[in-house]
């Protein structure tokens, strides 16, 4: 079988490089290319995987969660880049463990526990949209569509306000290293994040253990699983994703769209032209923008992917936006079109881990757009602006500059 896989590798080989420095529009192209080309192909970087293009395959793989594959490592490399002392829960965990995990948390993210949230939610866009809307212009990103998620999760978390700056740059390290820099460099300042992050949730599961109250961290340290409270470790590795996934989803959504409204400036007055479009145009921008990277392991002696016949231990990758952009099922797919017939997209995954946040990311993104529409109806990059674009574990955008005519600040009761 080993020298079976040499020449599966070696006849279907092109290396992939997850952390390129290309624009997000370039790397869909080259995966494109590979759609037409090669579907599935070997990468030799880091330990090694299979790169999935096609919206079948890589939902196949998806749903096939304990059955032929399983979540760890998940990163491209095969790396531990996120500083977990074990499989990363839940994410990278499976079987009745997992599904221990999600019987624990689907209830705090459920749709009656998530709805409450939004006057949360438009008090807070319009604190963060007061701040700057009386200027005319903002770097969205830092201005807006950093601190509302972050402000929503440590709200739900019961952890200070004032924290979100530095987790917001602790979570920026953990996904995209330091911008500019070498391999070696962005792995030694993800190592420095994690432990900065570690010591800061045990400082913080210390202070709930001595004052419950009703939030996410008293919940989850009052659970139990496999018939025992979760450890430490535990609880570190679990508040870490929470915090990777609850802080930079919905910014990279918010900021990549803003880019397209900016350059498209006819699309932001379409998506509010007709109440009925509202909602089908956030699921076309969460099809266009899916910054989620997901990669799975073989555990079956074979499994087949792709018309290809992978042994036990081949890992395979699968870019979210690539089954997003397969023309198979959307036609022109790097448009975004709000009318387009619906399917399924899968920004959010599938399968059993299908992401724990769905209806709260939902939630935040329709608050976020509407609050926005509101205030700033019309608006355009800034003269010179030149946002910049990033790949990596989760692919967004920095630097959106937007000017806009000034408002005024909401009245306060």
């Amino acid at each position: 079988m080993a020298q079976d896989i040499a020449e599966l590798r070696a006849a279907h080989r092109r290396d992939y490089d997850p952390y390129a420095t290309s624009s997000i529009q370039e790397h869909l192209d080259e995966l494109a290319e590979r759609r037409r080309e090669e579907p599935v192909s070997w990468s030799q970087r880091g330990n090694g995987c299979w790169v999935l293009t096609r919206y079948d395959d890589i939902s196949s793989v998806l749903r096939r969660n304990n059955r032929g594959f399983v979540s760890f490592p998940n990163d491209p490399d095969g790396l531990n880049v996120q500083g977990a002392r074990d499989a990363l829960i839940p994410i990278e965990i499976d079987g009745e463990r997992h599904r221990q995990f999600r019987r624990v948390l689907d209830p705090l993210f459920s749709p009656a526990r998530v709805a409450p949230l939004e006057p949360l939610l438009r008090e807070a866009a319009t604190r963060l949209i007061d701040e700057f809307v009386e200027d005319g212009r903002c770097e969205f990103v830092e201005a807006f569509a950093m601190p509302f998620p972050g402000a929503t999760f440590l709200a739900i978390m019961g952890w200070p306000a004032g924290d979100l700056h530095r987790l917001n740059r602790w979570v920026a390290t953990m996904h995209h290293g330091v911008p500019g820099a070498g391999e070696e460099e962005s792995n030694a300042a993800r190592a420095q994040a994690g432990s900065q992050m570690r010591d800061y949730v045990v400082e913080r599961i210390a202070e709930r253990r001595a004052d419950p109250r009703d939030d996410v961290t008293t919940h989850v340290l009052d659970a139990e699983i496999e018939g025992r409270r979760l450890t430490d470790d535990e609880l570190f590795d679990l508040f870490l994703l929470m915090m990777l996934a609850g802080l930079d989803t919905v910014q990279s959504v918010l900021a990549q769209s803003f880019v397209l409204f900016g350059r498209q400036p006819e699309l932001w007055s379409a998506m509010f032209a007709d109440p009925q479009t509202f909602e089908p145009a956030i699921e076309e921008l969460l099809r266009w923008t899916a910054p989620a990277i997901p990669t799975r392991t073989v555990t079956d002696d074979v499994v087949e992917v792709g018309g290809l016949e992978l042994p036990r231990g081949e890992r395979v990758h699968a870019p979210l936006a690539a089954a997003n952009r397969d023309p198979e099922y959307y036609p022109d797919p790097d448009a975004v079109v709000f009318d387009r017939p619906a399917k399924p997209h899968l920004a959010f995954g599938m399968g059993t881990h299908r992401c724990l946040g769905v209806h709260l990311a939902r939630l935040e993104l329709r608050v976020a757009f509407d609050e926005l529409h509101r205030r700033i109806p019309a608006f355009a990059l800034a003269p010179g602006a030149a946002p910049a674009e990033h790949l990596g574990l989760s692919w967004g955008v920095e630097d959106v500059r937007i000017e806009f005519p000034p408002g005024s600040r909401e009245p306060r009761s």
